[in-house]
Protein backbone atom coordinates (compact mmCIF):
# COMPACT_ATOMS: atom_id res chain seq x y z
CA UNK A 1 0.00 0.00 0.00
CA UNK A 2 1.08 3.22 -0.92
CA UNK A 3 -0.45 5.31 2.11
CA UNK A 4 -2.89 6.81 0.80
CA UNK A 5 -5.88 6.37 -1.04
CA UNK A 6 -6.11 9.32 -3.69
CA UNK A 7 -9.01 10.13 -6.42
CA UNK A 8 -8.70 13.53 -8.60
CA UNK A 9 -11.98 14.72 -9.97
CA UNK A 10 -14.23 18.08 -10.52
CA UNK A 11 -15.99 19.99 -7.92
CA UNK A 12 -20.08 19.47 -9.26
CA UNK A 13 -21.89 20.81 -6.36
CA UNK A 14 -21.45 22.98 -3.35
CA UNK A 15 -23.82 23.31 -0.35
CA UNK A 16 -23.01 24.44 3.22
CA UNK A 17 -20.44 22.16 5.12
CA UNK A 18 -20.40 19.96 2.08
CA UNK A 19 -19.19 19.57 -1.66
CA UNK A 20 -19.92 16.79 -4.03
CA UNK A 21 -16.78 15.80 -6.03
CA UNK A 22 -17.03 13.51 -9.51
CA UNK A 23 -14.11 11.13 -9.07
CA UNK A 24 -12.76 10.67 -13.01
CA UNK A 25 -9.82 8.15 -11.73
CA UNK A 26 -10.40 4.44 -10.22
CA UNK A 27 -14.26 4.83 -9.88
CA UNK A 28 -13.88 1.23 -12.13
CA UNK A 29 -11.07 -0.12 -9.63
CA UNK A 30 -13.29 -0.02 -5.93
CA UNK A 31 -14.68 -3.39 -6.37
CA UNK A 32 -11.57 -4.59 -3.45
CA UNK A 33 -11.55 -1.21 -1.69
CA UNK A 34 -12.32 -2.10 1.99
CA UNK A 35 -13.62 1.94 2.06
CA UNK A 36 -15.43 2.07 -0.78
CA UNK A 37 -19.10 2.42 0.79
CA UNK A 38 -18.22 5.93 1.28
CA UNK A 39 -17.68 6.86 -2.06
CA UNK A 40 -21.00 5.71 -2.47
CA UNK A 41 -23.06 8.25 -0.56
CA UNK A 42 -26.09 8.27 -2.66
CA UNK A 43 -27.01 4.48 -2.42
CA UNK A 44 -26.30 3.91 -6.46
CA UNK A 45 -23.61 2.06 -7.92
CA UNK A 46 -23.06 3.83 -10.66
CA UNK A 47 -22.16 6.88 -8.92
CA UNK A 48 -19.14 8.18 -8.66
CA UNK A 49 -20.09 11.33 -6.56
CA UNK A 50 -18.17 11.78 -3.27
CA UNK A 51 -19.89 14.16 -0.45
CA UNK A 52 -17.27 15.73 1.23
CA UNK A 53 -17.63 17.16 4.48
CA UNK A 54 -15.81 20.63 4.60
CA UNK A 55 -15.81 23.41 7.36
CA UNK A 56 -15.59 26.46 4.60
CA UNK A 57 -17.67 25.17 1.84
CA UNK A 58 -17.04 28.70 0.22
CA UNK A 59 -13.74 28.51 -0.96
CA UNK A 60 -14.82 25.66 -3.37
CA UNK A 61 -16.80 26.64 -6.18
CA UNK A 62 -18.24 24.13 -9.37
CA UNK A 63 -15.73 23.19 -12.20
CA UNK A 64 -12.71 23.27 -9.85
CA UNK A 65 -10.25 20.49 -9.76
CA UNK A 66 -9.62 18.94 -6.82
CA UNK A 67 -7.86 15.97 -5.24
CA UNK A 68 -9.43 13.93 -2.06
CA UNK A 69 -7.34 11.63 -0.27
CA UNK A 70 -7.79 9.11 2.89
CA UNK A 71 -5.05 7.13 4.73
CA UNK A 72 -4.73 3.57 4.24
CA UNK A 73 -4.99 3.03 8.64
CA UNK A 74 -8.77 4.44 7.98
CA UNK A 75 -8.58 1.96 5.47
CA UNK A 76 -7.57 -1.09 7.71
CA UNK A 77 -9.91 0.41 10.21
CA UNK A 78 -13.39 0.07 7.44
CA UNK A 79 -11.94 -3.49 7.18
CA UNK A 80 -11.95 -4.33 10.94
CA UNK A 81 -14.91 -2.71 11.42
CA UNK A 82 -16.69 -3.84 8.36
CA UNK A 83 -15.48 -7.63 8.14
CA UNK A 84 -13.26 -8.38 11.00
CA UNK A 85 -15.08 -7.45 14.14
CA UNK A 86 -18.57 -8.71 12.78
CA UNK A 87 -16.64 -12.45 12.56
CA UNK A 88 -15.63 -12.49 15.61
CA UNK A 89 -19.20 -11.59 16.90
CA UNK A 90 -20.58 -14.65 15.22
CA UNK A 91 -17.63 -16.61 16.50
CA UNK A 92 -17.93 -15.76 20.29
CA UNK A 93 -22.02 -15.45 19.74
CA UNK A 94 -21.62 -19.53 19.17
CA UNK A 95 -19.06 -20.20 21.80
CA UNK A 96 -21.08 -18.44 24.19
CA UNK A 97 -24.21 -20.34 23.52
CA UNK A 98 -22.27 -24.01 23.24
CA UNK A 99 -20.84 -23.21 26.47
CA UNK A 100 -24.20 -22.46 27.77
CA UNK A 101 -25.44 -25.71 26.15
CA UNK A 102 -27.34 -25.43 23.34
CA UNK A 103 -28.60 -27.28 20.51
CA UNK A 104 -26.39 -26.35 17.33
CA UNK A 105 -29.25 -24.31 15.79
CA UNK A 106 -29.34 -22.00 18.88
CA UNK A 107 -25.65 -21.71 18.80
CA UNK A 108 -25.63 -20.57 15.18
CA UNK A 109 -28.80 -18.27 16.11
CA UNK A 110 -27.22 -16.65 18.38
CA UNK A 111 -23.87 -16.09 16.53
CA UNK A 112 -26.41 -13.87 14.22
CA UNK A 113 -28.11 -12.34 17.05
CA UNK A 114 -25.00 -11.25 17.92
CA UNK A 115 -23.49 -10.03 14.45
CA UNK A 116 -27.05 -8.40 14.50
CA UNK A 117 -26.86 -6.72 17.63
CA UNK A 118 -23.53 -5.52 16.55
CA UNK A 119 -24.87 -4.14 13.39
CA UNK A 120 -27.55 -2.87 14.65
CA UNK A 121 -24.92 -0.76 17.12
CA UNK A 122 -22.83 0.37 14.57
CA UNK A 123 -25.86 1.78 12.76
CA UNK A 124 -26.99 3.98 16.06
CA UNK A 125 -23.52 5.37 15.61
CA UNK A 126 -23.37 6.04 11.97
CA UNK A 127 -22.84 9.58 12.38
CA UNK A 128 -19.27 8.91 15.13
CA UNK A 129 -18.08 6.07 12.39
CA UNK A 130 -18.81 8.44 9.04
CA UNK A 131 -16.75 11.51 10.99
CA UNK A 132 -13.87 9.11 11.42
CA UNK A 133 -13.90 8.04 7.87
CA UNK A 134 -13.68 11.40 6.29
CA UNK A 135 -11.65 12.56 2.82
CA UNK A 136 -9.30 15.28 2.92
CA UNK A 137 -9.65 17.63 0.19
CA UNK A 138 -7.28 20.02 -1.37
CA UNK A 139 -7.35 22.13 -4.80
CA UNK A 140 -5.15 21.14 -7.90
Amino acid sequence: MTGTITHTGTVVKVTAGSVGVKIHDGADKCGGCSVRFMCKTSGDDDSDVINVPVNDSGRFSCGESVRLAISDRKQYSATLIALVLPCIALAAGVAIASAAGFDEGLCALSGLLLVSLYFGGLYLMRGRVNRGFSWSIEKL
